[in-house]
């Protein structure tokens, strides 16, 4: 079992140990909060464009930074968000992609 599959473990960059990914991890990780709550907002007022934008930017970068556990569950938001999925299932993406943006660490 990987450590982010563990409920509550922290997630790591696959590029933690690796000295030239540092700052650019580091940035992308202080950005989270951020991007979360916008994913938030954007599923609290629907709009549903910006929310798949989002999930697309969150999708593309997470696997650039390290983070492919993230980029998954983006990837999931907006498969869902492009088939036009019942909103349940969405909230379920969106769910899951916060829990994991709280559990993204350096």
């Amino acid at each position: 079992m990987h450590d982010h599959e563990r409920p509550g473990a922290p997630i790591r960059s696959d590029f933690a140990g690796d000295p030239d990914m540092a700052e650019l991890i580091e940035y992308f990780v202080s950005e989270l909060p951020e991007r979360a709550a916008a994913v938030n907002e954007c599923l609290r007022d629907k709009r549903w464009e910006d929310l798949r934008r989002l999930a697309h930017q969150l999708k593309g970068a997470s696997g650039g930074y390290g983070f492919s556990p993230l980029g998954e569950a983006a990837a999931a938001l907006e498969h869902d968000l492009d088939v036009q999925a019942e909103l349940d299932a969405i909230q379920r993406d969106v769910d899951q992609l916060l829990s994991l943006c709280g559990r993204i660490t350096i």
